[in-house]
């Protein structure tokens, strides 16, 4: 039988033309996949109702050690989806995102989605009141922000957080412990301040008027129910004129609590507090390995404390200060105090 010639030389060349067009169309789809401006992981990730699922099973457990088995499965999650998130090129990105984008990354990152959560829960308390009957709350926001719910009002501290400015209406003052990034979210303090509220510092931000609660030395406040005393730490071996630390005392609504930021616990420079009753007392994961101690259980004994700073996202790695959730809980374990917590984000203790 003969094939026609011309058939043959185009069914050939048909042939071709589909095989270069598979070959384009798999550059394309690998082109695709590797983008550099693509944030999302190669690896699979969760999915935002796993997040979810995971953070409201540890929300009902109790952060207090040595409560801390209950937990540990939901901290190895977590941890899991914190190690594939980088800081850099990631949760930097996120905290100064449009909304779009942050949603879609959220979306791409579990532990993002986690840390949004964790604002959606503090925000619902505080728009719906401290419970009738219920003690007052500490609430943990993120890294070492907190929020104080009292009958008598609200209050944050080193507010670290994308959603911040949205705090701005239900809480009667926000103190910040120094300048670093992490430790203040300045669009929080703007809206504070176009509201008249108070934001103690140490340093000045653009746009906050904070006039008598701007000051570079201890200084003693009253903001409605609260009276807050102050005093200036240092931060590792930083020169106090470059970087100081101003731990706050806050007394009122029912609770006293100290928050001494990123302070190197030099004992001497906590005198003021010696003898003072404190209910809780927030402080850092040290980077000298347990010098919480020389405060902790020495000059300030506290009913709780609360050791902070762990999982901090904007931080590269353990060397950078990432602290792990595996060696927070190994730290609060060796502290100089009877109870100790360590919150997670979202959660709260309340005596």
């Amino acid at each position: 039988m003969k094939v026609n010639k011309w058939f043959k030389i185009n069914t050939l060349g048909f042939v071709q033309s589909i095989n270069w067009f598979f070959l384009l169309l798999c550059s394309f789809t690998i082109s695709a996949c590797n983008s550099v401006d693509d944030p999302t992981p190669e690896s699979p990730k969760p999915q935002g109702s796993q997040a979810e699922t995971v953070m409201n099973e540890l929300w009902k457990t109790s952060c207090l050690l040595p409560d801390k088995s209950a937990r540990i499965a939901n901290y190895n999650t977590i941890q899991s989806w914190a190690d594939i998130c980088p800081s850099d090129n990631v949760f930097l990105k996120y905290i100064k995102a449009d909304e779009v984008t942050a949603v879609a990354l959220a979306n791409s990152y579990s532990a993002l989605k986690c840390y949004d959560l964790a604002f959606d829960r503090v925000l619902n308390a505080l728009k719906a009141g401290l419970p009738t009957g219920a003690s007052p709350r500490v609430w943990a926001l993120y890294n070492m922000g907190i929020v104080v719910q009292t009958h008598k009002g609200n209050y944050a501290v080193d507010v670290y957080h994308r959603r911040g400015s949205e705090l701005a209406p239900y809480i009667d003052f926000y103190a910040i412990t120094h300048i670093h990034a992490d430790h203040k979210w300045e669009p929080l303090a703007i809206v504070m301040s176009e509201l008249g509220k108070p934001v103690l510092t140490n340093f000045a931000i653009n746009g906050v008027n904070n006039g008598q609660y701007f000051s570079k030395v201890g200084k003693d406040y009253t903001i409605g129910e609260f009276k807050i005393h102050s005093f200036i730490t240092h931060h590792n071996s930083s020169d106090l004129a470059t970087l100081a630390i101003t731990a706050f005392y806050v007394d009122g609504g029912g609770l006293k609590l100290l928050h001494s930021g990123d302070s190197n616990f030099i004992a001497e420079e906590f005198e003021t507090m010696r003898d003072k009753e404190v209910d809780y007392y927030v402080f850092r994961y040290a980077v000298n390995s347990l010098t919480e101690n020389n405060v902790l259980g020495n000059i300030v004994n506290p009913k709780v404390a609360v050791l902070s700073h762990i999982l901090e996202l904007g931080h590269k790695d353990i060397a950078n200060s990432r602290w792990s959730l595996e060696l927070g809980l190994d730290r609060a374990g060796r502290l100089n105090c009877r109870t100790v917590a360590m919150p997670f984000w979202g959660d709260y203790i309340s005596m």
